[in-house]
């Protein structure tokens, strides 16, 4: 028969295991905290539910949710959780895609007004997708088609609604305008929602644009 010292110890034991097990999940007791979890739902009203039921409100930074989105939670003294953003998954690096009949990839050298070669990536910033570019391109003469690339960008690369952009291309007399003085220096660039990329000049001479530049050209993806 135990003595009545040891039942006392017990009882002393079993109730500090349960004070540390409630403290352990009692945001009054442990205070704020962080930590992984994946992204199950996304809500409209700017919160997502993770793969283990907490519901965690988006910071503004973090603003494109997906579902299996590994993301950073962060948990107030009070129980309010915050969703800090994705974590990421490494430098996606550039791709370098394949040109339309008559155009040449730049190099540091010759071509594309030593831009290099014309390449792209979606990247995050500002908490959103956007698609990035880079490079540049040379023109054989009458060689502009209705998209620069020999196919067309996959669905994920592809701006929502038309983006248009003014590029840099060689200085050329404008075609038709008496004044030989005056020259452009620009390009409109048209990145369109069914993936083609179009140059679209004052007129289409054939050697209205020798070599142009996508260096810096960055639109949304949402």
């Amino acid at each position: 028969m135990k003595s009545n010292f040891g039942t006392v110890r017990q009882l002393a034991d079993a109730l500090q295991q349960q004070a540390v097990s409630a403290g352990a999940t009692a945001t009054s007791v442990r205070g704020s905290d962080w930590r992984l979890a994946t992204v199950q739902t996304v809500n409209a009203g700017g919160t997502v539910i993770t793969d283990d039921g907490i519901t965690a409100r988006q910071m503004e930074t973090y603003t494109l949710a997906q579902v299996g989105d590994v993301i950073a939670l962060t948990q107030s003294s009070s129980g309010n959780w915050l969703a800090w953003g994705r974590m990421s998954t490494g430098d996606p690096g550039w791709t370098t895609p394949t040109l339309g009949t008559g155009y040449t990839q730049g190099n540091t050298t010759t071509q594309g007004n030593n831009n290099g070669p014309i390449s792209y990536r979606k990247t995050v910033w500002q908490g959103g997708w956007w698609m990035e570019w880079d490079g540049g391109a040379t023109r054989a003469n009458g060689a502009q088609t209705t998209n620069i690339l020999s196919a067309a960008l996959a669905a994920e690369f592809r701006p929502v609604a038309r983006a248009s952009f003014v590029a840099a291309r060689n200085a050329t007399s404008i075609t038709g305008v008496a004044n030989s003085t005056s020259v452009v220096h620009s390009v409109k660039v048209d990145f369109d929602s069914d993936g083609t990329v179009s140059l679209i000049s004052a007129a289409a001479g054939a050697t209205e644009t020798n070599w142009f530049s996508l260096k810096g050209i960055r639109y949304p993806l949402d």
